[in-house]
């Protein structure tokens, strides 16, 4: 046997030696009205639509909230419905990454010192149908808005938190079916860049106590989607695998868990809510 062998065969014994790791796991509890109890959370594009569903039920939930956004009215008008004493607001373009950092510092100065978790909600589609229809200028609106903010927002919230002795944090970001299809057009792009990058993040933070996910919705009924989701008769069908549409609501509840500490276990996943029409999966129910 050669000297090599020897020394490797050594090395294994004595590294197999060694006490396995102690990991120790708290089992949190879902206690209504007080699963998200002293979280501190910031969601982008939380003036209307998924955002403001999402805040609605996070402030029901006992978090402190910070919604973010580039209208001011919008924010403020949001605000109110939500209650000012429980929602703060910040006027900011998430497309201006250079300033991403400042932007987190200023949302943690009204969160009281500390950001638990950031909710990358923020984009645009502009709904081009066929990649003929798709402009330069509308495939970086949708590319900046979705991805490339979201990218550098969620690497600064990273980095944020890294330095921190305990983060004990959720990075959240809101994607869509479109991001698991083939897509000519940007916005299914933009969703599959966003669902990869995910589970990227996630494998370099979770040992830090730093989960990373994704929630992708179906066609959901927001102000984003109104041409085609049109339902004020409170009908949500839909002609697709699923049969229906979805309410910000039914997602909200989705995100909360997401964010609470029931799901420790949960990160570097992308969560379809669309009851399975992502999967394209079409049978004959005669048989």
């Amino acid at each position: 046997m050669g000297y090599k062998r020897i020394i490797r065969k050594i090395a294994k014994f004595i590294l197999a030696s060694q006490p396995n790791a102690f990991v120790q796991v708290n089992v949190g509890q879902i206690q209504s009205g007080s699963i998200l109890k002293d979280k501190k959370i910031v969601i982008t594009g939380g003036g209307s639509g998924l955002g403001f569903a999402m805040a609605k039920k996070f402030i029901s939930e006992g978090a402190q909230v910070v919604i973010s956004g580039r209208n001011a009215d919008k924010l403020n008008v949001a605000a109110e419905k939500l209650g000012n004493g429980n929602c703060k607001t910040v006027v900011a373009d998430v497309c201006d990454v250079a300033h991403s950092k400042e932007f987190l510092e200023k949302v943690k100065e009204l969160l009281g010192g500390r950001i638990d978790c950031l909710v990358s909600n923020a984009g645009v589609s502009l709904h081009e149908n066929i990649y003929t229809n798709v402009t330069v200028e509308g495939f970086d609106k949708q590319f900046n808005t979705k991805f490339r903010a979201g990218y550098f927002l969620g690497k600064a919230f990273l980095e944020m938190k890294t330095k921190e002795e305990q983060p004990n944090a959720e990075l959240l970001y809101i994607t869509s079916e479109t991001g698991d299809q083939v897509y000519d057009i940007p916005y299914g792009m933009t969703n599959a860049a966003l669902n990869s990058m995910v589970g990227a993040f996630s494998r370099r933070v979770y040992q830090q106590g730093i989960r990373v996910n994704a929630i992708a919705p179906g066609v959901t009924l927001t102000e984003m989607t109104r041409d085609y989701a049109e339902a004020s008769d409170g009908n949500l069908y839909r002609n697709c695998a699923s049969g229906r549409t979805f309410l910000p609501e039914e997602v909200a509840e989705v995100a909360c868990f997401l964010l609470s500490d029931a799901s420790k276990c949960i990160s570097g996943e992308v969560i379809h809510c669309n009851a399975g029409n992502h999967l394209k999966a079409f049978w004959d129910e005669s048989k």
